[in-house]
């Protein structure tokens, strides 16, 4: 690509700056603060000339040397290990160069269906997996996030990092992105819904004359959204008592369709 000489719109640093504060703000919500790790002075060790040699530009390895990582204690099929609708952060805290490149034939969605390889400024960020997963590329030298869905029909969305992640919190904030222990992302617009609040509440008696055990309906997902609401989401969210009460909730309308 022609861009040999061209400066970075962001400095590494700063690029570790949007993603710590977009890690920390999911910790605020549906992620356990504990996973949120720093790297230590110098950066993650196992970024030595030797193994990065010949990988990826200096400024991609000196971003991923220096990038805040947000551990999972949450299976990769949970929402509360992803950080999008089917997307888990990859493992970049140890160096390994088949980790970091595995998944990158995913770029054909951004190349067209053609054979481009992905260039040096982009390394892999977060991997979707199955249909309507995100798997998010960084662009370094251009700032820029591209975001791929897997097998959805939607071309790519190429956006400023700043912008992208400003945007994805915001879908967070609106509920069009909701976890749900145990379970996948809820993403409202794969399911056909539009975010905002409802005029009317959904009652636990509703929710438990639902013949369906499964947690998917418009009913279900309505009452989800309004029951984080009443804990507190997204400034203030108790966290482990909406997730309790969510849960047994759950749990309850399954028993009750045996």
């Amino acid at each position: 690509m022609p861009d040999a000489g061209k400066s970075p719109v962001y400095s590494a640093s700063e690029i570790g700056a949007v993603v710590l504060e977009f890690l920390t703000f999911l910790t605020t919500l549906h992620r356990d603060s504990a996973g949120l790790e720093m790297p230590p002075p110098g950066g993650w060790p196992s970024y030595t000339p030797e193994n990065c040699a010949g990988l990826k530009s200096d400024l991609v390895i000196e971003v991923l040397r220096n990038l805040p990582y947000l551990r999972s204690f949450d299976s990769h099929e949970d929402s509360l290990g992803q950080i999008h609708y089917k997307s888990c952060l990859l493992d970049y805290t140890t160096f390994d160069s088949e980790i970091l490149t595995e998944s990158e034939y995913l770029w054909e969605y951004v190349s067209d269906g053609g054979d481009e390889s992905v260039p040096d400024h982009v390394f892999i960020f977060s991997e979707g997996r199955e249909s309507g997963g995100r798997t998010l590329f960084l662009d370094v030298l251009h700032g820029k996030v591209i975001e791929v869905e897997i097998r959805g029909g939607n071309e790519p969305i190429i956006q400023d990092i700043k912008e992208y992640f400003e945007e994805l919190k915001k879908k967070y904030r609106n509920l069009e992105l909701i976890p749900i222990p145990h379970m996948e992302m809820v993403e409202l617009g794969a399911v056909g819904m539009h975010p905002g609040e409802p005029d009317e509440e959904v009652s636990k008696e509703e929710i438990m004359m639902q013949s369906d055990p499964d947690w998917d309906s418009d009913l279900d997902i309505q009452y989800t959204q309004q029951l984080y609401r009443a804990f507190g989401w997204p400034d203030n969210f108790r966290r482990v008592e909406a997730f309790r009460e969510l849960r047994e909730l759950i749990e309850a309308r399954y028993a009750a369709s045996e």
